[in-house]
């Protein structure tokens, strides 16, 4: 792992019906501010907002803001995933989510989605987040691609944010999905977590 790392922890999920799990948890390297949650398990991992030190417990909601929170994870090591929340004091929150591939990889999907997680384990929000390979190459013809959210909410809505659920997934064209086939796929795959609660966007 980074050099940077300060400290880590390990938590066993106890909110709705995730699995045990583990992730890593250090400031970024240029801005202590900018905290770094490094998932570890390959499919996702579950992360509630009690668990990080303050301030950083109240990134979402909290007027003064420590800054940005970071979400990285691997797909193996064909590729790797960054999804970073950013919620100001008017409510306006932003979820970036960015891709970035090996080179010379043969065409695949990548697919990657966050749960906003509320009281009792209630989904209240997911986003979803789609990167396809093409001949080696994203749609804008790089390595690298990714996709951005606007939410807004009232400040009493990201209140009740009490965790973030993470998922990551890979589609190959042996599977023989369609576009709309990969997205029903990726809603699966979250939907167990999820039960299709709560609001949604996707891109």
């Amino acid at each position: 792992m980074r050099s940077i790392l300060l400290c880590a922890f390990t938590f066993v999920a106890v909110i709705a019906t995730a699995p045990a799990g583990a992730w890593l948890l250090y400031p970024d390297r240029a801005d202590p501010h900018h905290m770094i949650v490094e998932v570890e398990r390959a499919t996702g991992d579950l992360v509630p907002l009690a668990a990080l030190p303050p301030p950083f417990g109240m990134v979402i909601g909290n007027s003064g803001g420590p800054g940005k929170l970071t979400f990285r994870w691997r797909y193996g090591r064909e590729a790797e995933g960054a999804g970073e929340l950013q919620v100001k004091g008017d409510g306006q929150g932003e979820m970036r989510f960015d891709f970035a591939a090996r080179p010379e990889l043969d065409d695949r999907r990548f697919g990657a989605a966050a749960v906003l997680v509320g009281k009792q384990g209630t989904p209240l929000h997911t986003f979803y987040a789609r990167a396809d390979l093409s001949r080696g190459l994203f749609s804008d013809n790089t390595l690298r691609h990714n996709v951005t959210f606007a939410l807004t909410r009232p400040l009493d809505w990201w209140l009740e944010v009490e965790a973030i659920a993470f998922f990551s997934m890979t589609y190959y064209p042996l599977q023989k999905l369609d576009d709309e086939g990969v997205w029903r796929a990726m809603r699966r795959a979250v939907g167990r977590f999820s039960k299709g609660q709560g609001t949604e966007q996707r891109g």
